[in-house]
C-alpha cells in the first residue's frame, strides 16, 4: 500500500471493525450452511453490529456434551457469506462442526484467530438471566460463552471481516478458525482438524486463542500472556467391593474404600514449586497488590513455603494458587444406582493439572501413595505433553507494544495457564501459540469462567475490536498509520 493511504487504510480499518454496518450478501462456492433461528430482543440503548453478533452467538446452546457445533458453524458461515468471503466445514461427526476460513497475503507465516464454539453446561437455577439469552444487564452482555470464549470468536471475526471489507495488504495469510469439543477434549474438534485437515493450516506460523487475559485488578491492570499451561491428567479411580443390600452395613464396601481413598487425596497439598514463567508473573502482579501480599508477589519462590500464604492465596485468588504446584479436583463419584443395593464397583473422576516441567509418571506415584490403597485402580483417561511457545515474535511484540499504548505504564508479561486450551496441538506442530483475550476483565468478573452469572461488558467488546484490529495490523500490515489510541481520539 503507497504510504500516502496507509493513515485513510487504518481509519477505514477500524471504523468497519467497530461500527455498526450492514453487510452485501454474496454466494460463494464452498459448503452454504442455514441460518440459525434468530430471536428478537429488545434493547434500551443501540448497540455495536460485534454485540449483536456476540448476542446471537450465546443464544445458540452449543453446551458440551453433546455438543451441536454445528449450530453455531452455521451462525459464523452466515457473517462470512454475508462478506463475501469463502470459508470450508468439516464434520467429523453428525453435529460438530469445524470451519475456517483464509485471507490471502504475502509469505511471512501466517496468522490463525482459533476459538472454539463449544462451551460449558449452565444451569439456570443458579443465573440471575438465562444463560443462553444473550441479554444486556447493566451494560454487561451475560451468557454461557461470554467470557469462555465465545466473545473471542466474535472479537476474531470482526477482525478478520474487516481485513477483508478494506482490502488491506497483508504479508501473511490469516487465517480464522472455529472447532467444535474444545471443552472436551477436542476429539472431534481440534485434533481432529490437525490430523485430518493439514492444509487448514498451511503455512500458519503464529495463533492467537484463548489463555492469557488483561485482569483489572483495583485500579490496576494486569495482563499475562499465555506461553505454556500446566499439563492436563485426567484419572478415573475405580474401586470394588462385595455387594448386598442396602439394610445390611458391610464391614467394607466399593464406595465406602474409594470415599476414604479420596479424603486422602482431599486432604492431601502438593508440595509447591515456581517454575520461571509463574515467577516473572507473580513479580510484575506485585505492584498490584499492597502490603504483605504484594511482597509475598514479589518474593515468591520463598512465600510459596508459608503454610499461611498458600491458604490466604486459595481463598483470595483460587486462580492464582493453582500456578504454585500441582493439584487434583474430585469431579465426579459414581456407586449404585439405587439407595437400597451396595454396589460392587465404585468410580470417580480426578482432574489433576500438573506444573510444565513434572513427569507424569512420578505424579501418578505420588497419587498412589497418598490413595494408600493397593485396590484401587488408576485409569489415566486424558493427557498431553509439555509445550510452550517463544516469546520473540511479531504477534507477541504486538500484544506487548499495542497493550503499553492503549495501557501506559502496564507491561505484558509471559505466563502460565492453569488450564489447557488448544494452543498444544499448534506448539507441537512447530507454531508459536498465544493465549491472549483482548479485553480488560474485573477480578470478580472471573468466577464467571465455568461459573454463574458469566458476563462482559459491552464496552470490553467494542474495545476488545479495537484492540485486536491494532494488534493484528501490526502484525499483517506493520507501519499502517495511526494507533486505535489516536484513531479514537
Amino acid at each position: 500500500m503507497p504510504d500516502q493511504t496507509k493513515c485513510r487504510a487504518r481509519w477505514r480499518l477500524l471504523a468497519a471493525a467497530t461500527l455498526v454496518l450492514g453487510w452485501p450478501a454474496m454466494c460463494l462456492t464452498d459448503e452454504v450452511a442455514g441460518n440459525p433461528e434468530s430471536q428478537a430482543v429488545s434493547e434500551p440503548e443501540p448497540v455495536s453490529e460485534a454485540v449483536e453478533w456476540l448476542q446471537e452467538y450465546i443464544r445458540i446452546d452449543t453446551t458440551n456434551p453433546p455438543g451441536n457445533e454445528a449450530k453455531a458453524v452455521e451462525f459464523l458461515a452466515k457473517i462470512l457469506r454475508a462478506n463475501g468471503i469463502r470459508y470450508r466445514v468439516a464434520e467429523p461427526v453428525p453435529g460438530r462442526k469445524n470451519l475456517w476460513a483464509r485471507l490471502e497475503g504475502g509469505d511471512e507465516p501466517a496468522l490463525l484467530l482459533l476459538h472454539h464454539t463449544d462451551v460449558v453446561s449452565a444451569d439456570p437455577d443458579f443465573w440471575d438471566v438465562g444463560p443462553f439469552a444473550g441479554e444486556i444487564v447493566d451494560g454487561h452482555v451475560y451468557g454461557r460463552g461470554a467470557l469462555d470464549m465465545k466473545s473471542h470468536g466474535i472479537i476474531h471475526l470482526a477482525t478478520f471481516v474487516a481485513l477483508h471489507r478494506n482490502k488491506v495488504r497483508l504479508n501473511r495469510d490469516v487465517v480464522f478458525m472455529a472447532t467444535a469439543d474444545e471443552e472436551a477434549g477436542s476429539q472431534v474438534g481440534m485434533g481432529w482438524m490437525v490430523s485430518n485437515k493439514p492444509a487448514a493450516f498451511s503455512g500458519v506460523g503464529l495463533a492467537l486463542t484463548e489463555g492469557g487475559q488483561a485482569t483489572l485488578v483495583g485500579d490496576r491492570i494486569a495482563v499475562g500472556i499465555e506461553v505454556t499451561q500446566k499439563v492436563p491428567l485426567w484419572l478415573r479411580l475405580e474401586s470394588t467391593g462385595p455387594a448386598g443390600h442396602g439394610s445390611t452395613p458391610k464391614t467394607t464396601s466399593a464406595l465406602g474404600s474409594l470415599i476414604d481413598a479420596l479424603a486422602n487425596l482431599r486432604a492431601h497439598e502438593f508440595a509447591p514449586r515456581i517454575v520461571p514463567a509463574v515467577d516473572s508473573y507473580f513479580k510484575k502482579l506485585a505492584p498490584n497488590f499492597p502490603g504483605r501480599l504484594g511482597s509475598s508477589f514479589a518474593n515468591i519462590e520463598s512465600a510459596v513455603h508459608d503454610p499461611a500464604f498458600r491458604q490466604r492465596l486459595r481463598e483470595m485468588l483460587p486462580n492464582l494458587s493453582a500456578l504454585i504446584s500441582n493439584t487434583c479436583s474430585i469431579t465426579r463419584v459414581t456407586g449404585s444406582d439405587k439407595v437400597n443395593v451396595v454396589a460392587p464397583t465404585a468410580s470417580a473422576e480426578i482432574d489433576c493439572r500438573l506444573l510444565p516441567d513434572q513427569e507424569p509418571v512420578s505424579f501418578l506415584a505420588e497419587i498412589e501413595r497418598v490413595l494408600d490403597d493397593d485396590s484401587i485402580w488408576i485409569d489415566p483417561m486424558l493427557s498431553y505433553g509439555s509445550s510452550a511457545s517463544d516469546t520473540d515474535t511479531a504477534l507477541y511484540a504486538a500484544i506487548e507494544n499495542v497493550m503499553a499504548e492503549q495501557f501506559p505504564g502496564v507491561e505484558a508479561v509471559p505466563t502460565v495457564s492453569a488450564g489447557f486450551t488448544d494452543s498444544h496441538y499448534l506448539r507441537e506442530r512447530g507454531i508459536a501459540s498465544y493465549g491472549f483475550a483482548p479485553f480488560v476483565v474485573p477480578v470478580a468478573d472471573t468466577g464467571g469462567y465455568h461459573g454463574n452469572n458469566e458476563r462482559i461488558s459491552v464496552d470490553n467488546i467494542d474495545r476488545g475490536v479495537e484492540l485486536l484490529t491494532e494488534i493484528v495490523t501490526k502484525v499483517v500490515n506493520p507501519g499502517a498509520g495511526p494507533t486505535a489510541a489516536e484513531v479514537s481520539r
